[in-house]
């Protein structure tokens, strides 16, 4: 009695009440005094009546009913008592009715509910001042309000203040006819693509309304527009025309039959319409088209029309990323896309045959420009596009290509050269008609060589390098402006004086060659062909060992008949003889010359790697160099370390482009004195001859001790290249660093795998694993287990699966190496310590000899011809692993 007494006057003295004490009774009379004492009620006397009467009393009650016992009507009283319960409500029991109960009481509790559901919150009965509060709470929210007028008129309002809320209004608004109408009034829309669609009988405007602009986070010169974009579609032709303020450049009207319409009546400038019904309409005047067809006659070069090895009229051409854009931001490698040769005034003839309107040939040179970037599918980050000449010989025709290339291609990244088309539009003497084709380029962003040099310093800054300076700039001027570019392009037309039949003599040239009488036309070629040869012959002098991509519009014989330099590659068309070599002697691409009559029109590609070495021109020898200069090195050969060492002197070893780098320093204050150390990146590795005089041993063994590791390698590296494919094959990354090959394809946010493979160099086995870290892991007994244990493994375990199925003989072995305890009837065991690293660290050293041409790791024994047979031979690459040759685990 004294505790019923008691918990009348504080329900909350229930807490000191021990549950298996306590009885229905006591507790209700704890709730009824106090709702908040439903927190320490015993779950023996706890039920659903129990609950809701606190709730009942007090709706904070709500926080302490077990999810069993929770019940709509629960979930009503607590919101209503407090918004943010609404939080705690359970998907199923989140109503209409109690989101905007919630929502009324405060707004805020909008953020509680799925985007989904809000979507339903909001309709024709909702009060214009609950929509008023959320929107001024949230701008972003207004995205969830209503088609309504009131709505609509609050919009233009947030407008008047804020332009950039636009981008959040509801999909309907953003297309209504009174909010277009006020952006338009602004200045806020422009029209991308105005067309008729003879599908859906409707004209059609797709609109980008820009919000505004902000800075970049990442760089405060790079300016981000703030933009959506929103189709109209009309039915009827004047409302069309109307809201277009009767512009109609550049609208796609080719499919509509203006049945009933006066076309005189409207401003139809720049529009394109079928020739034929311009023709009905008394409009058409075929005098440009029948131009550009007696051009043709006159101009055409009949040897090459004759010669033409044409490319298959459904060729397919290669892309350089699959679908799921894989390898889209891989750095270390650049590509190369390349054509020549398009001759768009041929391309339009071919098209139309007997008429076209100027708007007609505007939007078909633009449909090929798009078409041939789209052949590629994905571009590559990063990506090169090299045109080789006679893009048009029509300069108008260029302008209208190029300025739609630039859509879709980075004009930074295109690089064009003219061809001998070019030349003839406009018919000017030829230095002029360069001058204009390189202003016109110079305004898009496009590079345009003629006879220069083209460099790009450490993947960044573009720099060109112009005739006249280099013809007074010496070889070693000339190494040191290029030493720290990944890419060097050497372009111009180079001209044909060397060839003795298809020269300017018998080709149209422009107007500074076809004036003059044949051979006074073969004289000027042979001038041209030498003056870009001298500036070949002296860069070639001058950068012999570096990667130069020679672009000309001619082949090199045409200019040059010496050998091929088998470090540069050389890209050219003009004969419309389609034709590649690859080998080691020479490197030409010339095969991807459209031609004349070809249908298609699509970029070819080769890759290069994105590295530079700064000591490319060093003679071989013993180099002492600075801090710097290893660093700048390292970044060339797309290394990444961190090397914060200040003392010591560096020594760069080199032989026969073989590189080996030690240090002269004490290690720390207790070492006894100066030692050489081998540099492993940031880190230093024992030497077990480490004098200063010990520097000419290493240097006479490079030779013969980077022979042994390309030996030793060259089966350990087969292996894991072979489990790569695989990998690939199946759909995953296949990503070789060290002893580990990655499994899965990194995700966007991390850039990582969890995934591998470790190729064990000590057994020859694979150990399939899944890792966070280095220092442990989860390890697998074979390779299905670990694909079938992963959702980032999906794809590629039921292609393992179906692979399975069909030919057992030929998957890989990929097992547990079977180092550790026995399995027994475990499918993965978690293993710990870093061994399977150190290894991999090692090996990944040795690879650095060769892939980078790099000695990261020395052993004397790799000097000793029969070990190393032996190791090859037994494939085990383990028994020379030794941890005690790297001495440092962080950045020194």
């Amino acid at each position: 009695m004294d505790i019923i007494k008691e918990l009348k006057k504080d329900g909350m003295l229930l807490k000191k009440i021990p549950k298996k004490e306590q009885t229905v009774d006591i507790c209700k009379i704890a709730i009824r005094q106090n709702p908040l004492a439903l927190q320490f009620v015993s779950r023996k006397c706890l039920d659903s009546k129990m609950c809701l009467a606190a709730v009942k009393k007090d709706g904070q009650a709500f926080r302490y009913v077990p999810s069993q016992f929770v019940t709509r009507r629960m979930c009503e009283l607590a919101v209503e008592a407090n918004p943010e319960f609404l939080n705690d409500v359970p998907e199923d029991f989140r109503t209409l009715k109690i989101c905007i109960s919630a929502v009324k009481k405060d707004v805020n509790a909008l953020s509680y509910i799925s985007r989904e559901k809000r979507y339903e919150l909001f309709d024709d009965n909702t009060e214009i001042d609950l929509i008023e509060k959320i929107v001024a709470n949230n701008t972003k929210w207004l995205a969830y309000m209503p088609n309504r007028p009131d709505v609509k008129a609050l919009c233009i309002n947030c407008m008047e203040e804020d332009f950039s809320i636009a981008q959040h209004m509801p999909e309907q608004i953003k297309i209504s006819w009174d909010i277009l109408d006020y952006q338009k009034s602004k200045g806020k829309l422009q029209f991308l693509m105005k067309y008729y669609d003879s599908e859906e009988k409707r004209f059609i405007i797709k609109i980008k309304v820009v919000c505004g602009q902000h800075i970049s986070l990442f760089n405060e010169n790079n300016v981000i527009e703030e933009s959506y974009c929103v189709q109209v579609k009309f039915e009827d032709f004047d409302k069309f025309y109307n809201f277009l303020d009767g512009n109609l450049f550049d609208a796609e009207l080719r499919t509509y039959s203006f049945h009933g319409i006066d076309l005189k009546k409207y401003n139809i400038e720049g529009a394109t319409i079928n020739s034929e019904i311009l023709e009905l309409h008394g409009l058409y005047d075929g005098t440009y088209f029948t131009s550009i067809k007696e051009s043709l006659k006159t101009n055409t070069d009949e040897f090459i029309d004759n010669n033409e090895l044409m490319m298959p009229n459904e060729f397919c051409y290669p892309k350089p990323i699959d679908d799921d854009e894989h390898e889209r931001f891989d750095i270390s490698h650049i590509p190369f896309f390349y054509i020549s040769d398009i001759h768009l005034v041929h391309r339009v003839c071919n098209k139309f045959n007997d008429k076209a309107t100027k708007e007609e040939i505007r939007s078909y040179i633009k449909f090929l420009a798009k078409s041939m970037v789209s052949s590629i599918g994905t571009r590559p980050y990063n990506s090169y596009l090299l045109i080789a000449g006679d893009t048009s010989s029509i300069f108008e025709f260029a302008v209208i290509f190029y300025n739609e290339l630039i859509q879709w291609w980075n004009p930074k990244r295109i690089v064009v050269v003219s061809g001998n088309h070019e030349l003839w539009n406009p018919w000017i003497d030829m230095e002029d008609n360069i001058e204009i084709y390189r202003k016109f380029f110079y305004d898009l962003g496009i590079t345009f060589l003629q006879n220069d040099l083209m460099c790009v310093e450490d993947r960044g800054k573009y720099e060109i390098i112009r005739e006249v300076e280099i013809l007074t700039m010496n070889e070693e001027e000339i190494r040191k402006r290029v030493q720290y570019s990944s890419v060097i392009i050497l372009g111009g037309i180079g001209f044909s004086g060397l060839n003795k039949k298809f020269n300017a003599s018998h080709i149209r040239y422009g107007k500074s060659f076809d004036e003059l009488s044949r051979e006074a036309a073969m004289q000027k070629d042979i001038q041209e062909a030498k003056r870009f040869n001298i500036i070949y012959t002296k860069i070639l002098k001058s950068l012999n060992k570096s990667r130069v991509i020679v672009l000309t519009h001619t082949k090199k014989g045409d200019w040059n008949t010496e050998t091929h330099n088998p470090c540069w590659i050389y890209l050219n068309g003009h004969n419309h003889r389609n034709f590649y070599e690859i080998n080691d002697r020479r490197t030409i691409y010339a095969d991807n010359q459209i031609g004349y009559t070809a249908k298609n029109i699509g970029l070819k590609y080769f890759y290069c790697d994105n590295d530079y070495d700064i000591f490319a021109y060093y003679q071989d020898g013993i180099h002492e160099i600075t801090r710097e200069q290893y660093i700048d090195f390292n970044r060339g050969k797309l290394v990444s370390m961190s090397f914060k060492r200040e003392d010591g002197t560096i020594y760069m070893l080199k032989r026969k482009s073989m590189y080996m780098f030690v240090i002269y320093c004490e290690y720390s204050k207790r070492s006894r004195g100066k030692s050489l150390y081998l540099m492993n990146g940031g880190k230093l590795g024992r030497l077990g001859r480490n004098r200063l005089e010990d520097l000419s041993y290493y240097y006479d063994s490079l030779e013969k001790y980077t022979e042994n590791i390309n030996q030793l390698l060259n089966k350990y590296v087969g292996v894991q290249q072979k489990l790569s494919e695989f990998i690939k094959h199946i759909g995953g990354s296949g990503k070789i660093h060290g002893c580990i090959v990655d499994v899965e394809r990194p995700n966007e946010l991390e850039g990582f795998s969890y995934c591998h493979l470790f190729v064990n160099p000590i057994d020859g086995k694979v150990t399939p694993y899944f890792a966070y870290d280095v220092k442990s892991r989860i390890v697998y007994k074979d390779f299905k287990t670990l694909l079938q244990e992963h959702d980032s493994c999906k794809l590629m375990a039921n292609n393992y699966l179906r692979i399975e199925k069909e030919a057992v003989q030929n998957l890989p072995i990929i097992q547990y190496s079977g180092q550790l305890e026995t399995w027994e009837n475990e499918d993965s065991i978690y293993d710990e310590g870093s061994y399977l690293y150190k290894i991999s660290r090692i090996i990944k050293s040795l690879q650095y000899c060769t892939e980078k041409n790099i000695v990261r790791l020395w052993n004397e024994e790799l000097l000793n011809y029969d070990f190393v047979t032996r190791i090859k031979q037994a494939n085990q690459i383990g028994e020379f692993v030794d941890d005690r040759l790297m001495i440092s685990e962080k950045d020194v």
